[in-house]
């Protein structure tokens, strides 16, 4: 078997490229974006009958997830926390706010000062930790605020941060 010098470094300079794309260092790095529901308050009343029967839908880089509702209260402190791993960049998350009906569709409540959009909807850039797309600049773990001004509105207090 004759040694041949091109095919011997071909095949040498594969196998250094494998390992190079696959080591963890060349790897593309990941973040973990986290929600943080910290307090729901009705600013009026959600329900004519009874008290808010708050949940939260949130969607983090197209992946909803949804918690469970808190029955019969105005003011909850429910401390919702949603997270998702993410590639490391810029991703979409959208927070709506519901209150369970259990007789009709639920209704969706108002926790954006915009005229006729209920939800939230923004991003957040896990490289530099910043949450875009309010008029605000939030770093990352900053409490934020927003009130809805329409009918059927809340205040709503959260956080988003991220998990390097």
């Amino acid at each position: 078997m004759a040694f041949s010098a091109p095919s011997f470094f071909s095949s040498v300079a594969t196998i250094i490229a494998f390992f190079i794309t696959a080591s963890p260092a060349h790897a593309q790095r990941s973040d973990e974006v986290v929600v943080k529901i910290m307090r729901v308050k009705a600013v009026d009343k959600a329900d004519i009958f009874s008290k808010a029967d708050f949940y939260a839908k949130v969607t983090i880089a197209g992946e909803a997830m949804t918690t469970k509702p808190i029955r019969g209260s105005n003011d909850v402190r429910p401390d919702w926390v949603l997270s998702k791993k993410v590639p490391r960049g810029t991703h979409d998350i959208k927070i709506e706010l519901l209150d369970k009906d259990p007789l009709k569709p639920d209704d969706k409540i108002d926790i954006n000062r915009v005229g006729s959009k209920r939800d939230l909807e923004f991003k957040i850039n896990t490289t530099s930790c910043r949450v875009l797309g309010f008029s605000d600049d939030y770093r990352c773990a900053s409490r934020i605020v927003r009130v809805g001004g329409e009918k059927k509105s809340a205040e709503i207090r959260f956080s988003v941060s991220v998990k390097k």
